[in-house]
């Protein structure tokens, strides 16, 4: 029975008044005179203290309650912000003008206010994190630590974004020239991929290491100011705020990893490299190589083969016409002012076709998505544009962008295959959850799925119908080598951010020399290659995302595989991705999702195991 009135309960020599249960709690309710009085004084302490248990959990549904209407209350506002927050960011990074940074800053700086709001920093404060759910204790910690660097370090803050936009700005608005004659990052890294002229070579890398150089000492100063930054809040430097703050990554996890993968796939690596060097050497006829000499792409990597192939599809030019610097000729004499070159279109378009033909076949339109408005895709380098590729998640199953510089090679099929994982991860998300959870698990979640999709061409067969079968075996049998190379970048560039925060009066050019030779096992003269890595600025401590995504992406595709077959080969794919992963947004964490998905913890051993 249930009992609603107010009733007196001796339990030892202890009196306890309550005004209701929810269920008997009555001595009598128990009470058996042939079973000791020990014994039905256990009883009912076992259902106090059950009685209890329900109380504490009451409080506890009564204070998430409390949270998630004050937590959507919020979200109202933080949504609209964000939102135009996210457009703005999309206009300047796709055309970098003074007024486009104005009105950028202009968003930033409301979207900074409304975490000074003291009114919604008190309320917060006053829920009793220990009394919610583990997603929403994480969620109130990471609300609250907005809400303190705002209200506590706001102008410091600014000061930072403003310093960043500048720096962008500067490096953005940067056109290489090669003999006087402007030239894209785009066509640089084509000529470093084809042409065997060492003159030409060292030239187009030099027109790269520029724009490093305009922004070099910037980015130190840049360095010092997030670790004044970080040290205010009690770290010893930037890297390690932004890793434990942003990312919730625990550094010691982080090192063990590196180390773990490190030392399992050195001797690949080493090898790899070894390999490499050598045939660049015999190419050349040299003893040293220089910087500029890495990136050729040699007769004997079916990727040459593969991208030669991409550009014939719709080139027009005289065969023997391929070479970067003819097509470069050719587009400066004959091309108006302002447009294309017919290569160029032709190309590119092509690349497009390729990219949207992959995923139709995992049953995503890409093309009904673009119509729908919800992808947009800005794919091809002009000037004032940001150089490098990005997915822009504007609204969360609703619209989506990609920023890119495309080619018609294999490097931009993968760059534009990985973006739209992002995408397809960002519009799979559910509108339903809340605002908060509108978005990926995790970075390096969905930096997972994006190398997962880049990979989808040397992986499974979607090249079938272009690429000959001989050449196409040669071409996905790279797998490993770019898998084994990638964590040897990967570790340069995680180890040299974390060095230079460490000391930033160290010689970063020095620096960064001495982990190209340990990692990369090159030696070579001393620049600024360094400054040229677009996540130094705009997404620091970012890259060891990339390097657990990529121990990740192995768990996930294999458990997809196991489940689908050749995901490029199942029209339901996505249907199972969207269901299985994209849909529960943020709702669950990296880790967690990772075991529930895979029923396996993460680790490395996936990885390890690909490499053999």
């Amino acid at each position: 029975m249930r009992v609603n009135k107010l009733e007196k309960v001796n339990i030892g020599n202890s009196k306890h008044r309550y005004k209701s249960y929810p269920y008997a709690l009555s001595f009598g309710a128990i009470k058996n005179k042939t079973i000791p009085l020990s014994t039905q004084k256990g009883r009912l302490k076992q259902l106090f203290n059950d009685f209890i248990i329900k109380l504490k959990q009451k409080g506890r549904a009564k204070m998430t309650e409390n949270y998630i209407n004050l937590r959507d209350e919020f979200s109202k506002e933080l949504e609209k912000l964000s939102v135009s927050l996210q457009k703005a960011c999309w206009d300047f990074y796709t055309n970098s003008t003074s007024d486009k940074m104005q009105k950028y800053e202009t968003l930033q700086d409301g979207y900074s206010k409304l975490f000074k709001n003291e009114n919604f920093y008190k309320r917060f404060r006053e829920i009793d994190k220990t009394k919610l759910p583990k997603h929403e204790q994480k969620q109130l910690k990471d609300l609250l630590k907005e809400f303190d660097e705002e209200l506590n370090a706001g102008e410091e803050l600014k000061a930072l974004r403003q310093k960043e936009n500048e720096i962008a700005k500067k490096f953005n608005s940067y056109i290489p020239k090669i003999d006087d004659r402007e030239v894209t990052k785009t066509e640089i890294f084509k000529i470093l991929q084809t042409e065997t002229d060492p003159d030409i070579r060292k030239k187009a890398y030099e027109a790269k290491i520029k724009g490093g150089d305009l922004i070099s000492e910037d980015l130190v100063e840049f360095v010092k100011m997030r670790n004044n930054f970080a040290q205010n809040k009690g770290y010893k430097n930037y890297f390690e705020y932004k890793l434990k703050e942003d990312y919730d990554v625990d550094s010691e996890f982080l090192d063990k990893l590196i180390e773990e993968t490190y030392s399992k796939a050195h001797s690949k690596i080493t090898e790899i490299l070894k390999t490499k060097q050598d045939e660049l050497k015999d190419f050349f006829g040299i003893n040293s190589l220089e910087n500029y000499h890495y990136g050729l792409l040699l007769d004997s990597n079916p990727e040459k083969g593969v991208n030669e192939i991409l550009e014939e599809i719709s080139q027009t030019t005289p065969q023997g016409k391929k070479g970067v610097n003819e097509i470069l000729e050719e587009i400066s004499q004959t091309t108006p002012q302002g447009k294309k070159g017919v290569n160029e279109i032709l190309e590119n378009n092509d690349i497009v076709k390729i990219s949207k033909s992959i995923y139709k076949s995992m049953g995503y339109d890409i093309e009904k998505l673009e119509k729908e408005g919800k992808i947009t895709l800005d794919l091809f380098p002009r000037k004032g544009k940001n150089t490098h590729g990005f997915c822009f998640g504007i609204e969360a199953g609703k619209d989506s962008r990609i920023l890119a510089n495309l080619t018609n090679n294999v490097a931009s099929l993968d760059t534009l295959n990985h973006e739209l994982g992002h995408c397809m991860y960002d519009l799979g998300i559910s509108t339903a959850l809340p605002f908060l959870d509108r978005r990926p698990s995790s970075p390096a979640f969905t930096e997972a799925i994006a190398m997962m999709m880049g990979d989808i061409i040397k992986t499974e067969n979607p090249l079938k119908e272009i690429i000959p079968s001989e050449l196409l075996e040669k071409f996905k049998s790279t797998h490993k080598e770019d898998e084994a190379s990638f964590v040897a970048k990967s570790l340069l560039i995680i180890d040299f951010e974390r060095e230079l925060y460490s000391n930033p009066n160290q010689n970063p050019s020095e620096l960064w020399n001495k982990l190209t030779k340990k990692y990369l096992n090159r030696e070579v003269k001393t620049d600024n290659e360094w400054a040229t890595i677009p996540h130094y600025l705009s997404h620091p401590a970012y890259y060891q995302n990339y390097f657990r995504a990529n121990l990740m992406k192995v768990q996930i595709y294999n458990y997809l595989k196991s489940n689908l077959g050749n995901l490029t080969e199942n029209k339901n794919s996505a249907e199972f991705m969207n269901k299985n992963i994209f849909e529960c947004g943020a709702s669950v964490e990296e880790y967690d999702l990772i075991k529930q998905l895979t029923s396996k913890d993460f680790s490395a051993d996936d990885f390890i195991e690909s490499l053999n």
